[in-house]
């Protein structure tokens, strides 16, 4: 649901962007104008996610998709107005960053909530202890072969209940807003953020009529039932380790994180 955000007064706005690309937010006449209208202190500028987090921010400034996701890892409750090409998530073309942020810190900024998926690698080891690795997905998880072509059989199973076994170089589960990106190249179903599930779909199977899936989230498990080569998972982008058959990734829901939108009814009424 959409909810109205107010920054308050003398509010602090934390910026964070992927350094040296055409995302990067740099401070211009242009925002620091609407920061001394706004009455409002930026921080954090050329620092880390860290270090802004740690400045206790009303909102944060997130520019690019990767740093979006960086937020969503952090466990944040603070609000986030996304900058630059964002799959599946309303975000701010940086042109037109200024007006947005005059609009945003003068209280006619909508709050909505994104679906944050818990992601978990369970592997056992020689001696049959099993060790956990644990991240955050606001996109998608994705198992995949490391080398071209080689292909692998892939289980999914939902609360204990086998879903399908397919042979493919890897399979893709994605949240609402990671289902308009990558998942959407290999016909995954679009799904509304309104909607508490991920779309799941084989990455090149080896049958070419595979069904797609939408499935709930809670107790959603990926094994690989036969390895051709190495499979590697990989979290919005990251490379998080390898899953064997002796390995299993499961994902349920984590948390949520939450962006700025600004209609364009309430941008136009800043101008």
């Amino acid at each position: 649901m959409d909810a109205a955000w107010s920054a308050g007064e003398s509010p602090v706005v934390g910026v964070v962007g992927e350094a040296d690309t055409s995302d990067a937010v740099e401070i211009d006449a242009d925002l620091e104008s609407v920061f001394a209208a706004s009455d409002a202190d930026v921080t954090a500028v050329d620092g880390g996610l860290e270090d802004v987090l740690a400045a206790e921010p009303s909102m944060v400034v997130a520019a690019g998709e990767a740093t979006l996701s960086a937020v969503a890892r952090a466990d944040s409750d603070v609000p986030v107005l996304p900058v630059g090409p964002v799959s599946g998530i309303e975000s701010v073309d940086r042109d037109h960053l200024p007006d947005a942020l005059a609009a945003v810190l003068d209280g006619r900024a909508l709050c909505r909530e994104r679906a944050v998926l818990g992601v978990s690698l369970e592997s056992a080891g020689n001696d049959k202890t099993e060790t956990a690795t644990r991240v955050r997905a606001l996109f998608d998880v994705t198992l995949i072969t490391d080398e071209p072509a080689r292909i692998s059989e892939y289980g999914v199973r939902d609360r204990g209940t086998s879903v399908a076994t397919f042979r493919a170089d890897g399979v893709v589960a994605a949240t609402p807003a990671g289902s308009h990106g990558y998942a959407s190249a290999v016909d995954a179903p679009h799904l509304s953020r309104a909607v508490d599930a991920v779309a799941v779909a084989p990455i090149g199977p080896f049958v070419t009529q595979t069904r797609r899936w939408v499935l709930p989230t809670d107790e959603l498990t990926f094994t690989v039932e036969r390895e051709a080569c190495d499979v590697a998972l990989v979290v919005d982008g990251r490379s998080i380790g390898s899953v064997t058959v002796d390995s299993r990734v499961t994902v349920s829901p984590a948390a949520s994180l939450s962006t700025l939108v600004v209609p364009d009814e309430r941008l136009a009424a800043s101008e």
